[in-house]
């Protein structure tokens, strides 16, 4: 389909967005003409009284103008005040920006998503060097937003369209964060603000503040600044998990009265042939599990700058984030649904009675032999972030400038802490669940035995049962990580205006980059635990814990159960002794793939004209130019290798490559009215792989019922693309925008990561690497390796409609409306396994919703704003193919609601109120396109703060 085509049925498809836009646009062509036709008054100069605007509003019109003076496609978000950003996420600020949305974690903002790219494409500057921030899961060169506190910043601004002068790596966008500077306020500026939130899921009180200390000397020709934001936050996420659904003939099939018939008593014939076809499909560890997570963050800034003359001027900035977390995982299950023969699990569970739906989905059943789990677990990390950067600029010449940068960031995560302990309960019988009263979210659960008794539980070494088919238990696991990132960046730039028409540029950068990761796992394995300690009881080393507040939950299925109780098993155990049973390991199978190391050094070098003139009475702006980059990387692992290299069956290893990018770019502005722009941008992008995927490392892990081989490729090539954009921008009137974006990438190379469900003896490893693990080589494994795949292409429109409505009679003068609209379409075609000739499948580009729309309505009256927000995006895939055999994974559509108001009691002091997720919208996940099962389902609930700020 060509590009016209498919605007064409994209704009058919979308006939009520259009309408709407239509509609905005006939309503300031509306104000325009009646602005050209009504006399203008007559007055005395002397009696004109200038409009001042302040505060939200202000800070629209200021990234209109931003926006309106560059030459590249750029929206910004800038501060209403000092310290004062409009959100308190700088995630859910940036949601306002066209093409952009978001994910939150625990209710907060988190990663980006720009034009249907991911974090993994979009990379981010601070201060105008590369920075990566990153806490809990993420591995990759992903940005987390919520380390940071968004009073740190003063402006943040999303470049879609690359030029040659800025670096490359990014083929969603290029965010660049600025924190606030001395010369930006003049004189002496102080601004303080404190919260406080509550959660009405959580129940917990959250504090929140800033302060910010600006002050300039010497007649303004030197600056200091200082800034700090602390807060704390409570959350609770709870909701149902299946663990994903498995085919009825995986894992062993199920008890087979003509195999085991004591074993097996009570089974239904019939009912266990359905339940064993590849086409029935039961939850994994089907459970409701509830999380506590508490987080503190500190942030701090300071910023001098020096100007000894009108030519020169010195800014030497400093960033650093502590960022502490605590994540409390409650969680009731049926772990035997995901064992293996080996490990006693499925091969035993006897199916007693089951109903199917029409898509082949288990919906109710009953069984006996269930082995069923309850699991308490504590994860504690922090992420300490520091960067300073220098930079210089100095005119020589009125016409010739140069300027200088020098950066260092370090990003370390902590996870020292990351601790579960279990207990379980073999061979339970009478356990049932019913989907079908209340809905997939909300099963009821029958556990066939009192949860709350301690006695009823099990906490040991494995146990095999009289005539089942392998011993299973419970697990301690302890599982302490490391990740280091840190860069250093040197950058040198010359600008040199040959005439008022035309600007010659150029420049070289030089980066840095190095990851570190270290992690380690229990030597002697999770499984197999000793007996429990002389002294020690169940009672003693249980507590009873109630939760699942808020949910729907159908009557009998139980709220409170005995848990392990973490600090009496650690007691009991002394399992942080690093010492016998517990000593841990960096070299165990499950634990080498942790340990690795990614070296990356990049040298770049760019020309670049900018150019402005006019043509057929039009004024024409732009810039063309090319950049040149290398790229050399080495990555560092445990690779697997046979015992006559090494009798450790592992060795050390590093591998290195190199490879090189020339991109050239075009941006072009023409202005063919005052207040209309149209828009071309045209460029060849490219951007680097995930750090995890660089490593070669095979890591083994077997933990309960999830077994897993996973490994990396140090040779990946990176994404490359070439991308086009048209967009065209009406300006009617100060503060208002019409605008409309049509965006295409030929992606030519893609990272695809394929999951596949076999048995472990097709990897080809050794299965001396299974050793303690208590699984065998025919066990089961999920799969899962990176390759490199053709990509495809990526096509969308953006509409933004942004005005303060002036026009309106009385008091709706002081509205004001933004709206924007977001359509992509993405198909790529990836690969089912990894053999060679393998089968491919067409699917939607991972991470990429096809519609996305976001609006704020806002008042603002003399010392009274108020404004309400709704951010939507709809579903989107996560994996394809997905594990167990199934082609998708994906995550169901989102609608946020916010909203605040202030009161300006005097020039100094605000009251305000702040209300987010105020329809308490829930994260959902699911796997298969068709039936779209449930993967997890959790509620984070409504956050509310009420505050007050002082500015002086």
């Amino acid at each position: 389909m060509t590009c016209l085509n498919w605007m064409a049925s994209a704009a058919l498809g979308r006939r009520k967005v259009l309408l709407a836009a239509a509609g905005a646009g006939a309503l300031m062509w509306s104000q325009v003409a009646v602005a050209q036709t009504a006399p203008a008054p007559q007055s005395d100069p002397a009696e004109v009284e200038a409009v001042v605007v302040t505060g939200f509003r202000s800070s629209l019109e200021k990234a209109l103008e931003v926006k309106r003076a560059n030459t590249a496609a750029v929206d910004s978000i800038v501060a209403e005040d000092i310290a004062k950003f409009p959100d308190n996420n700088l995630a859910e600020a940036i949601q306002r920006v066209p093409g952009v949305a978001i994910t939150r974690d625990g209710g907060e903002g988190r990663n980006l998503s720009v034009r249907g790219l991911s974090e993994e494409f979009t990379r981010v500057r601070i201060n105008g060097v590369e920075a990566q921030a990153t806490t809990g899961s993420n591995r990759g060169r992903g940005f987390d937003f919520n380390v940071f506190a968004s009073e740190l910043f003063s402006q943040i601004d999303v470049r879609k369209t690359p030029s040659a002068d800025v670096e490359e790596g990014s083929l969603g966008a290029t965010v660049d964060l600025r924190t606030g500077h001395p010369f930006d306020y003049r004189g002496f500026k102080m601004a303080g603000s404190a919260k406080m939130g509550w959660n009405d899921l959580s129940k917990s009180y959250d504090p929140r503040m800033a302060l910010l200390v600006s002050n300039t000397f010497k007649d303004d020709t030197f600056g200091a600044l200082f800034s700090v934001a602390y807060s704390e936050r409570g959350a609770r996420q709870n909701g149902a998990s299946t663990g994903l659904w498995n085919q009825g003939n995986a894992d062993g099939g199920w008890c087979s009265v003509s195999a085991r018939p004591a074993l097996c008593a009570g089974a239904d014939a019939t009912d266990t042939a359905t339940a064993s076809l590849a086409t029935t499909r039961y939850p994994r560890f089907l459970r409701y599990q509830q999380y506590e997570l508490e987080t503190k963050r500190l942030g701090l800034t300071g910023s001098l700058q020096w100007r000894p003359t009108d030519r020169t001027e010195v800014t030497f900035d400093m960033l650093y984030s502590k960022f502490k977390g605590s994540r409390n995982e409650r969680q009731l299950e049926a772990i035997g649904f995901s064992r293996a023969a080996s490990q006693g699990g499925k091969p035993e569970i006897v199916v007693r009675d089951l109903v199917l739906d029409d898509k082949g989905t288990m919906v109710y059943g009953l069984f006996d032999n269930v082995d069923l789990r309850s699991e308490n677990y504590l994860d504690k990390y922090d992420t300490e972030f520091t960067q300073w950067t220098l930079n210089a600029k100095h005119k020589l010449t009125d016409k010739w400038s140069v300027k200088g940068l020098l950066g260092y960031v370090a990003n370390d995560f902590d996870n020292a802490l990351d601790y579960i302990a279990q207990m379980d309960r073999l061979n339970s019988d009478n356990y049932s669940f019913d989907f079908r009263p209340n809905g997939q979210y909300f099963p009821a659960i029958n556990y066939g035995f009192d949860v709350t008794d301690p006695n009823a539980w099990y906490i040991g070494p494995t146990q095999t049962v009289a005539g089942g088919t392998g011993p299973t238990g419970p697990d301690i696991r302890l599982r302490p990580n490391w990740n280091d990132n840190k860069y250093k960046v040197a950058q040198f730039d010359t600008e040199y205006e040959l005439n008022d028409h035309l600007t010659l540029k150029g420049g070289a950068n030089w980066k840095k980059y190095a990851f570190i990761g270290q992690g380690q796992r229990l030597a002697a394995g999770e499984g197999n635990i000793p007996v429990m300690p002389a002294g020690s009881t169940m009672t003693s080393l249980t507590e009873q814990w109630c939760g699942l507040q808020g949910l729907n939950l159908p009557a009998g299925t139980p709220v409170c159960w005995a848990s392990p109780n973490r600090d009496a098993i650690a007691k009991a155990y002394d399992i942080f002794s690093n010492s016998g049973r517990f000593a841990l390991s960096s070299t165990t199978s499950s634990a080498r793939g942790d340990n690795r190391r990614v070296n990356e050094e990049d040298k770049g070098a760019y020309v670049l004209a900018a150019f402005k003139f006019d043509a057929l009475g039009m004024p024409v702006r732009g810039d063309v130019g090319v950049r040149y980059v290398k790229t050399q990387q080495s990555s560092t692992f445990f690779a697997t290798v046979p015992t006559s290299v090494d009798p450790a069956g592992f060795q050390l290893t590093t591998v290195g490559r190199s490879y090189e990018d020339t991109l050239p770019s075009l941006n072009l502005v023409v202005e063919p009215r005052e207040d209309l722009i149209v828009r071309v941008g045209a460029a060849k992008v490219m951007s680097r792989p995930g750090l995890g995927s660089l490593s070669a490392a095979t890591n083994v892990s077997v933990a309960g019922g999830s077994r897993t081989v996973t490994t990396g490729n140090p040779m990946l090539e990176p994404y490359r693309a070439k991308t086009f954009d048209l967009a065209v921008e009406w300006y009617p009137k100060r503060g208002a925008i019409l605008s409309a974006a049509f965006f295409y990438k030929d992606i030519s190379t893609y990272i695809q990561n394929i999951t596949t469900l076999a048995p472990y003896s097709t990897t080809g490893l050794p299965a001396s690497l299974l050793a303690g693990t208590g699984v065998t080589v025919d066990d089961q494994f999920t799969i899962s390796n990176v390759i490199n795949t053709p990509g495809g292409p990526l096509k969308g429109i953006e509409l933004n409609y942004q005005q303060p409505l002036t026009f309106l009679p009385w008091k709706f003068k002081n509205f004001g409306v933004l709206l924007n609209y977001t359509f992509v379409d993405s198909k790529i075609d990836y690969f089912l396994t990894t053999t060679a000739g393998a089968a491919t499948v067409s699917r939607d580009l991972l991470n990429l919703s096809k519609n996305a729309y976001n609006g704020t309505l806002y008042y603002e009256d003399g010392p009274i704003q108020a404004r309400v927000s709704l951010a939507h995006r709809d579903k989107y895939l996560t994996a394809v193919p997905s594990s167990y055999n199934v082609d998708v994974s994906g995550r169901k559509p989102t609608t946020f609601v916010d909203f605040s108001a202030s009161y300006r009691i005097n020039d100094a002091i605000t009251f305000s109120v702040e209300g987010l997720n105020l329809t308490n919208e829930k994260d959902i996940t699911y796997s298969d396109s068709t039936a779209e099962r449930l993967s997890d389902y959790f509620q984070s609930g409504r956050q509310y703060f009420v505050g007050v700020r002082y500015s002086f």
